[in-house]
């Protein structure tokens, strides 16, 4: 039977307590995260369903990030995969010389993208610089870790949606209405709006998919405080 929402977050905390050291076997520290994971996207699907029925829930917010430094294409693509995997709506603006990473998306879903964009970035890039190799190698290395982590964001998403489906507490019909909203602010906020694909040819895709395998794709230790953006008036 499904839990409360006061009964889900208190299952929660006591699962990120036995995975942050409560139990003394490695196994169940791994399999309490991983459960603590899947019960805090629950929940969060869980709770817009919920909330469909106000006008505020139905709301997308818009973040915008200026990136800035090195490498500034291939981080930007590590964030599409990301907040793609979300079901978020990320669009690349250049203003004045100047490269912004533009998103749309329900706060939840943007939270949570927002965290592990913080966190995978720098694993990236660490990666990266240990594989060496010429520029093009990089970029495909890039590609290559970018191109697993949002395939494997996908699936722990998909099986939570499986999960709540099968308990009946989500609604396919509920994030069908979310992703149409995206994507009308999207195309209120960029009614031109132009697709371009990137061509690579470095060497090092398959290094970059092995790192992308490895890297932590967990939230549940990191602050989510929120996705950063704003309502957007509808």
């Amino acid at each position: 039977m499904p839990k409360s929402p006061d009964e889900t977050l208190a299952l929660i905390r006591t699962l990120l307590a036995i995975a942050d050291g409560g139990s003394p076997h490695q196994p169940e520290r791994e399999l309490a995260r991983v459960r603590a994971e899947k019960l805090m996207l629950r929940h969060s699907i869980d709770e817009a369903a919920v909330r469909m029925t106000s006008e505020s829930a139905r709301q997308p917010v818009r973040a915008e990030v200026h990136v800035e430094g090195s490498w500034v294409a291939d981080r930007i693509e590590l964030r599409n995969a990301v907040y793609r995997a979300f079901g978020c709506r990320p669009v690349r603006v250049r203003r004045d010389g100047v490269t912004e990473f533009v998103a749309f998306g329900f706060a939840s879903d943007m939270s949570m993208a927002a965290v592990l964009t913080a966190s995978l970035e720098p694993q990236m890039l660490a990666e990266m610089y240990r594989h060496g190799s010429a520029v093009s190698d990089k970029r495909t290395f890039a590609a290559g870790f970018a191109s697993i982590v949002a395939d494997r964001l996908r699936q722990f998403y998909a099986e939570v949606l499986v999960v709540a489906e099968t308990e009946g507490t989500s609604s396919a019909l509920v994030l069908a209405a979310r992703d149409r909203d995206v994507d009308a602010a999207v195309a209120d906020a960029f009614p031109d709006l132009r697709r371009t694909t990137r061509r690579l040819s470095g060497r090092g895709w398959a290094a970059g998919a092995a790192a992308g395998a490895r890297a932590d794709i967990a939230v549940s230790d990191r602050t989510m405080s929120g996705s950063g953006g704003r309502a957007l008036g509808r």
